[in-house]
């Protein structure tokens, strides 16, 4: 497939393969003109020739031709010069020099002006033969004048007009190409601008595509985007309420069944608790990722990890840690400010409750991505669990007061806004979490 699945360089090849094409076909034609013109040109020549043999043709009492002052041009001196004149009557013939002893193509003269023939020449391989009949005085007898001149001086002049012009179309060719390709890039240069609407799209779903800045082909194109968009927001939307209703109806029987297990005895209460640990951290992780937006722009990275940190440090683990944030102040979030708690809170909490003696968070932004970074010194988490812990429902901390559903949650708000989070070795031996979002 030509140009692969790239527009531009298959509309770059056919118009390439268009150009040439029609180029080749105009250095043929062009050639095939510049050969008939030429041929025009020796055949108007070869007529002067002979309208000035018949001017000073006369016939002697014997019939013989007698010419009174000879055609002036050196080359019917000059024996097999390629220029040869011939005139014959009943009584004898007339040669120029140059034919010697040469014959020329022998023709029937039409009955009316000039006729020409092209045919093998006395000396050469092809030449053009202009022939005419005449009467000297009415009644008289038919003389024929024949004039013939070689033809591979026309050849010649074919061969160096089409290699010059045959450059001449190359250098062309590029000129054109070079245009194409100008033609092509602005053609689509549309294209480029709803590349970058649908990237706003992709994180912004209130985000559409404008259908005034676009070219008419294109409208189309942008209805549809928006028509999609708009469905696929109200599907969303449906769904949130949905998950929303689903899990505010199962708050209230989680509830009961928590009070039920209240009264039974420890030990089985203690399973039965740790099972339904499990479910209602999922029914709250559920309502957290349906009850926050997760895309837009705007909050302060440094700011809202100050008011997180104020919080965590009156907790328990909060009071045995030394948090830095060397956030810039200037470095803002591709999400709405209660989609940035929601994901800061659940990786502050996840460190705080880990961490042994410091946490760390550094941000910092380019003309590629911005990324946020928090490393603990923590036990960390083996390479072989960070696939897992990222999942939903799964966890690796298995005590019952603890869901360990904020690594799932923070990953699902940050992929939703365009990001992606990861997790390596700190270099302080415990987790690091890198939030790395790229740059529209």
């Amino acid at each position: 497939m030509i140009g692969g699945r790239s527009l531009s360089l298959r509309l770059l090849a056919f118009a390439g393969a268009a150009i040439a094409g029609a180029l080749v076909l105009a250095w043929a034609v062009l050639g095939l003109l510049f050969e008939r013109h030429v041929e025009r040109q020796l055949q108007a020549e070869l007529e002067r020739h002979g309208l000035s043999l018949i001017a000073a043709l006369s016939l002697t009492p014997e019939g013989q031709p007698s010419l009174a002052a000879r055609p002036f041009d050196p080359r019917f001196d000059r024996p097999a010069s390629g220029l040869y004149w011939r005139i014959s009557a009943p009584g004898g013939a007339l040669a120029s020099r140059s034919l010697w002893d040469g014959a020329l193509p022998e023709t029937a003269p039409p009955q009316r002006g000039w006729g020409r023939i092209e045919g093998a020449g006395p000396f050469e391989a092809r030449v053009l033969t202009v022939v005419r009949d005449v009467q000297l005085d009415p009644g008289g007898p038919q003389i024929v004048i024949a004039v013939s001149g070689d033809e591979a001086p026309l050849r010649t002049a074919r061969a160096a007009f089409g290699l010059e012009s045959g450059v001449f179309l190359a250098v062309l060719w590029l000129v054109l190409a070079l245009a194409a390709w100008v033609q092509v890039r602005l053609g689509l240069a549309p294209l480029e601008r709803v590349r970058e609407e649908l990237e706003a799209l992709r994180r912004a779903p209130d985000a559409r595509l404008s259908e005034d800045r676009h070219p008419a082909e294109i409208r189309p194109l942008t209805q549809a985007v928006n028509d999609l968009a708009d469905a696929r927001a109200a599907d969303i939307d449906r769904a949130r309420r949905r998950a929303r209703d689903l899990a505010h109806a199962l708050k209230t029987p989680l509830t009961a069944l928590r009070l039920q297990i209240g009264a039974l005895d420890p030990a089985t209460a203690r399973d039965l608790n740790h099972s339904l640990s499990l479910v209602s951290g999922a029914v709250e992780g559920e309502l957290a990722r349906v009850g926050v937006e997760t895309s837009g722009s705007g909050a302060a990275a440094a700011e809202t990890l100050d008011r997180l940190i104020a919080v965590i440090a009156r907790t328990p683990d909060g009071q045995r840690l030394t948090i830095r944030n060397a956030v810039p102040a200037d470095l803002g979030l591709p999400l709405p400010a209660e989609a940035a708690l929601e994901v800061l809170g659940a990786l502050l909490e996840n460190a705080a409750r880990f961490a042994r003696t410091t946490i760390a968070i550094t941000g910092s932004t380019d003309a590629e991505a911005l990324s946020l970074v928090l490393d603990d010194d923590g036990p960390g988490i083996s390479v072989a669990d960070r696939e897992r812990v990222l999942q939903r429902g799964l966890r690796l901390d298995e005590r019952a007061d603890r869901h360990g559903l904020g690594l799932a949650i923070a990953a699902d708000h940050v992929e939703a806004s365009g990001g992606r989070l990861t997790l390596s070795d700190a270099p302080t031996g415990g987790l690091r979490v890198e939030l790395v979002w790229p740059v529209a």
